[in-house]
């Protein structure tokens, strides 16, 4: 008796922790635990849910916080249009507020779709629970493709364009003579630079008349003194002087 007992004890208690195992696996694999933790649900609005549903997850700030619980078509009023309504629930640690951006996004580019929310400015009234916040419209992934697929037939078209560029003697002829004249223009204006540093050093150390009239201080005066009397008597400028004081000067440097 005390063996039948014994035994069907440890085959309850063998059943017991196989049902305890099955609900942590559940929990930990299937992510219920946040069904369960103290939370408070969300509404987001958007014109489209873009193949998000129940399950997906909800990511505050980059990280998995939360579930969505339910998804809803309302009917704002009378001629418009209808909107989907994601109830995202969250544990009572996120705080969301009205100037914080909800978006679909996806993992990847064909991965599960998802809730983010991105925390906006800390000044907006922090949200309740149902409180509504109105997100951003998705981006179709229909769309991304067929927009990569406009760039890629593009791009296709130049290429063949080039190839048949290429392929033509004279077209390369062509090429090549435009680009030995580019490396010319190159080279040109590489020593017209070199010159033009070495003009400017030889400036800087007072060789050369621009260099001089540049450091040289007595005939900066001398200038400066000459444009003054110009300004002071610009009759000077149209008076010749005598031909005997042409002579003398002449003399005098003869001798």
């Amino acid at each position: 008796m005390r063996k039948q007992l014994s035994l069907e004890m440890k085959v309850g208690a063998f059943i017991v922790s196989g049902i305890g195992l099955l609900v942590f696996l559940l929990f930990a694999i299937g992510d219920l635990a946040t069904y369960f933790q103290p939370g408070y649900t969300l509404r987001v609005i958007f014109d489209s849910a873009n193949g998000i549903g129940r399950g997906s997850p909800v990511q505050y700030a980059g990280v998995e916080m939360g579930k969505i619980e339910d998804v809803r078509i309302i009917y704002p009023g009378e001629g418009l249009s209808p909107q989907v309504e994601l109830v995202a629930r969250l544990p009572n640690r996120v705080q969301v507020r009205s100037g914080d951006e909800a978006a679909i996004s996806t993992f990847g580019l064909l991965g599960e779709k998802y809730l983010e929310i991105t925390p906006g400015p800390a000044a907006g009234a922090a949200l309740k629970s149902g409180e509504r916040l109105v997100g951003k419209p998705p981006v179709s992934t229909e769309r991304v493709i067929e927009r990569s697929n406009e760039v890629l037939t593009e791009l296709k078209r130049t290429l063949e364009g080039l190839n048949s560029i290429v392929a033509d003697s004279e077209a390369r002829l062509y090429l090549k003579e435009t680009i030995r004249e580019a490396r010319d223009a190159t080279r040109h204006w590489k020593l017209l630079g070199e010159r033009l540093n070495l003009a400017m050093s030889h400036v800087e150390d007072g060789q050369g008349s621009l260099g001089k009239l540049v450091f040289d201080e007595e005939l900066y005066d001398r200038m400066a003194a000459f444009v003054d009397d110009i300004r002071a008597h610009p009759w000077k400028l149209l008076i010749r002087p005598p031909k005997t004081q042409k002579s003398e000067i002449r003399g005098q440097r003869s001798d």
